[in-house]
């Protein structure tokens, strides 16, 4: 039951972008979390309380390990 409590449970998410390469995937894999800024030329998080199943792939497969949990 504690899996369960733990892919529900909002959590705040962020991209550590000294890491990020700007593959985008982040954005092709969850648009409504993550999205690009033309201007500064880079992913940003645009709703940082997410649940771990909603960024888990994600997480999973960033090829630098850019997106974590804050808290």
């Amino acid at each position: 039951m504690s899996d369960t409590n733990t892919c529900t449970k909002h959590r705040e998410v962020a991209i550590e972008l000294g890491d990020c390469r700007s593959c985008q995937g982040c954005i092709d894999l969850n648009p409504d979390v993550f999205q690009w800024d033309d201007a500064l030329d880079m992913p940003y998080v645009s709703r940082s309380e997410v649940t771990e199943e909603e960024v888990r792939d994600i997480m999973n497969t960033c090829p630098e390990g850019c997106i974590v949990f804050v808290d």
